[in-house]
């Protein structure tokens, strides 16, 4: 009798990767241009979310010197994006006049 065994490290199951574009594709095949590509990266540290099966993770292990993975649970919404950013500018904290 066979027994599943589970690599994942996390506690829930994750629904979607996380993949952003770390390293740049200059002089690269175009293959691994088109799977860039294919993925939705197009400049350095973007991130895009795509869904758990074979077909994104194929793609992701022929980037895998050039992506960052993570898995998540749910992809975040534009509100909770903006509530993790910090405000834009600057505060003076103190005048040394």
């Amino acid at each position: 009798m066979m027994q599943h065994r589970s690599f994942s490290t996390s506690t829930c199951a994750a629904k979607y990767f996380k993949v952003t574009l770390k390293r740049s594709t200059i002089g690269l095949p175009k293959e691994y241009r088109a799977a860039t590509l294919t993925l939705g990266l197009v400049r350095l540290h973007q991130s895009k979310y795509h869904p758990v099966n074979p077909s994104t993770a194929g793609h992701i292990l022929k980037l895998k010197e050039l992506v960052h993975v993570e898995q998540v649970a749910s992809i975040p919404t534009a509100e909770e994006i903006k509530a993790a950013k910090p405000p834009r500018g600057y505060k003076v904290v103190g005048s040394l006049l």
